[in-house]
């Protein structure tokens, strides 16, 4: 009988076991989203926020989301085409230390105490009932932010973060009405226009490049070149037309989309994805990636044929994501794409693995009502995933709504609050005292709108 050494892999920093369906998962930046999740996201999942009608609940989620990367010490890619990336990175939320978050509770439960002398705030089995449903865990990840203060910048320059707002998308416009190619890292369609080349392109691209479009140069302006320069680039051209006719193949992958900056999205995504730490197995550094994309299908996507890239778009991404030690975080204006194809709302929700649609109540009748003057809108859960587990974890109960407070974003279950149940309670009893006939009237009384049968 022979005995092998087992070998113990060491968990992904920022990482743990859900207790609930024994995945890797990790957390979303926000406690009461981890709650609902089970724990948080599992490894390789896509979230899908459907944006409000302002979008400010959706971009909140998002920074608490690559907030948690930052101190979790995880490395984070952020693309957006309507918000700015680096902007957006300098105003996230400042962590909490363990003594602020326990003086934070303490408050919070003196002022959740009513006016009752008992302590009881609808009735006596919902006085000690947590907001969301917490089990007890051995090992603990999060962590909790103020939205009020910003983190300090010195916390980014150990981390990598890799930014994308296709800053270059007037360039590659002038290349692709030129030549028709996509790729925005060959500069050889400005040097066939007649543009010199400077020298930090000349880095960029490699000295390959660079000789090419040096023989161009001499073969147009050889007035004052010396033979031994003349000699040196015609031996560069002897490598030259191999390593093109290597990279021609490729071209054909920029025609995926009608749209190019899906594209440019991806050539910037997917290089960074297959990096060793992200790649699953026995790996001594071995790191997680946060995926952010905000406003994604917003109208600066908008085209032609943007139904199609966009479905493409998450295809590719989901078969990215699946692959590697990674998670996805995706805001999406739901409502405008509903506007645009309605049939499109459902195939979006079939590609990712978490649908969490917010609904606000701003600018809508309910913003005043007395029923829902607690809470800042609703949160619908329309896809649940079971990721590598036989069953999904689901909360508790369905209704459930959010606040935005000052200092932090909280989900709830929704009730009624205690004035609007006790006014509904004694109208209702006095609906049932006015129909019932006092003594010694008639049964046929006009003022009594309530048949008796004997």
């Amino acid at each position: 009988m022979s005995f092998r050494k087992r070998t113990v892999q060491k968990p992904i920093r920022g990482t743990r076991t859900s207790p609930h369906t024994a995945q890797v998962i990790t957390s979303s930046g926000n406690p009461s989203l981890d709650e609902i999740l089970g724990g948080g996201l599992p490894i390789g999942s896509i979230c899908l926020i459907e944006e409000d009608r302002f979008m400010t609940h959706a971009k909140v989620l998002a920074k608490y989301f690559l907030a948690e990367g930052v101190l979790s010490k995880q490395e984070i890619f952020l693309g957006s085409l309507d918000d700015l990336p680096a902007e957006m990175l300098c105003r996230l939320p400042k962590p909490l230390t363990d003594e602020e978050v326990e003086m934070e509770q303490r408050q919070e439960q003196l002022q959740q105490q009513p006016a009752d002398k008992n302590g009881l705030r609808i009735a006596f089995r919902y006085n000690d009932l947590p907001l969301v449903n917490s089990e007890q865990t051995t090992a603990k990840i999060g962590h909790h932010f103020n939205l009020m203060e910003h983190m300090d910048s010195m916390m980014f320059y150990y981390r990598q973060t890799t930014v994308w707002d296709d800053s270059h998308k007037e360039k590659d416009i002038v290349v692709e009405e030129d030549d028709n190619i996509s790729n925005e890292e060959q500069p050889l369609p400005n040097a066939a226009v007649g543009e010199e080349l400077n020298p930090p392109a000349v880095e960029a691209d490699g000295e390959i490049t660079a000789s090419n479009n040096i023989i161009n140069n001499n073969n147009n302006n050889n007035n004052t070149t010396d033979s031994s320069t003349a000699n040196n680039s015609i031996s560069t051209t002897t490598i030259t037309p191999s390593t093109t006719e290597q990279a021609q193949p490729i071209q054909p992958e920029s025609h995926l989309f009608y749209n190019p900056r899906y594209e440019r999205l991806l050539n910037k995504l997917q290089p960074l994805l297959q990096y060793e730490r992200f790649v699953p197995g026995i790996n001594r550094q071995k790191n997680l990636c946060r995926v952010c994309i905000t406003s994604l299908g917003s109208p600066l996507w908008y085209d032609d044929n943007f139904a199609t890239d966009l479905l493409k778009f998450l295809t590719v991404l989901r078969a990215s994501v699946r692959s590697c030690t990674a998670v996805c975080f995706i805001t999406m204006p739901m409502h405008l794409i509903a506007k645009y194809d309605t049939s499109l709302v459902p195939k979006i929700r079939q590609l990712v693995d978490y649908a969490i649609e917010l609904e606000s109540f701003a600018g809508s009748d309910r913003e005043t009502h007395p029923a829902f003057k607690e809470y800042s809108g609703l949160l619908h859960l329309h896809k649940m995933s079971a990721l590598n587990t036989l069953a999904v974890h689901m909360p508790e109960t369905t209704d459930l709504a959010f606040k935005l407070r000052r200092k932090k974003f909280v989900i709830e279950k929704m009730h009624l609050p205690p004035e609007l149940q006790e006014t509904s309670e004694t109208s209702a009893a006095a609906d049932i005292i006015n129909a019932s006939p006092t003594c010694g009237s008639s049964v046929s009384n006009s003022n009594s709108n309530v048949s008796m049968d004997f």
